[in-house]
């Protein structure tokens, strides 16, 4: 097995007050599901699961924009992911709101790394660098720097 496969993690966009919520959330009501609503996360779903099945979870990095261009510092602890081919309905736990998501994914825990990363310290799953414009498109897909 390639390194890729066994070792993808995903990074979206996300803010320092979304991390804190959903942290606070994971404290007062344990594990919960994190929707996502663009349909790239298809293209990986069977190397994601085969991660989950032999490691028990994936890394999903968050990357918070900040006037000095972003960095990582937080990862979420993903165990389960279910996706759909057209969007359902999804009510976040967190933020109260409902959404129309291709996935849905349970968080067990948000780690914080021993080290700020920014996008250049990943690489693609294409061996590309990351570029910050492409998470508008939906998540990148890496290779686990830290697996």
């Amino acid at each position: 097995m390639s390194r890729i496969a066994a070792h993808l993690a995903l990074i979206e966009s996300a803010s320092t007050e979304g991390i804190q919520a959903r942290r606070r959330h994971l404290l007062e009501h344990g594990p919960h599901e994190l929707g996502w609503s663009y349909a790239n996360i298809l293209e990986v779903e069977a190397k994601l699961q085969r991660q989950i099945d032999k490691r028990g979870y994936f890394r999903l990095y968050l990357y918070v924009k900040d006037r000095h261009g972003g960095s990582v510092l937080h990862w979420l602890r993903v165990t389960r992911l279910e996706t759909s081919g057209s969007p359902e309905l999804f009510n976040d736990p967190v933020d109260g709101r409902r959404y129309l998501v291709h996935s849905r994914m349970m968080i067990q825990a948000i780690e914080t790394l021993e080290h700020e990363m920014n996008l250049l310290s990943f690489v693609s799953a294409d061996g590309r660098k990351p570029d910050s414009r492409h998470l508008e498109l939906g998540f990148l897909f890496v290779v686990d720097p830290v697996a």
